[in-house]
């Protein structure tokens, strides 16, 4: 029989999501060993096999068949742009997202001058300023 694999991000996330799955009846003896350094864990007895990954390698590896499931932020599934199904919002790790800046800043893009913006999410941010019609000149990641 194949084994139902999950790809946790690691960190809170990973907690959090074995809390929930716990609750469900769902357990992973090998996962509460937090001197472990294993990165793959096995449940035999429910044929279930969860890894640990960074956040934005999550979508990747459900993608392409690697995870059947994935626990991540939304905030990485739609800076990925990953071709995912987004089942169900769980209710933890919540994320929010702010432009902050000095104030002058308002002003420089009144009159079209460039500023500089700095962000662990480019695709999001490039979104976001399309949508307040602030025109990008130049992208790097």
């Amino acid at each position: 029989m194949r084994y139902l694999t999950f790809a946790l991000t690691k960190g809170r996330l990973a907690s959090k999501t074995l809390e929930l799955l716990e609750r469900l009846g769902i357990t992973c003896d090998e996962m509460k060993d937090k001197d472990s350094r294993k990165l793959i864990f096995v449940n035999e007895e429910l044929k279930l096999k969860f890894f640990l990954a960074k956040g934005p390698d999550v979508p990747t590896y459900v993608e392409y068949g690697a995870a059947d499931i994935g626990v991540v932020g939304r905030d990485t599934i739609v800076e990925e742009g990953r071709k995912v199904h987004e089942v169900l919002d769980l209710g933890f790790g919540k994320c929010r997202m702010c432009v902050c800046g000095q104030e002058e800043a308002g002003e420089l893009l009144k009159h079209h001058e460039l500023i500089r913006v700095a962000t662990k999410y480019p695709n999001i941010a490039k979104d976001y300023f399309y949508n307040k019609n602030i025109r990008l000149w130049r992208s790097s990641k």
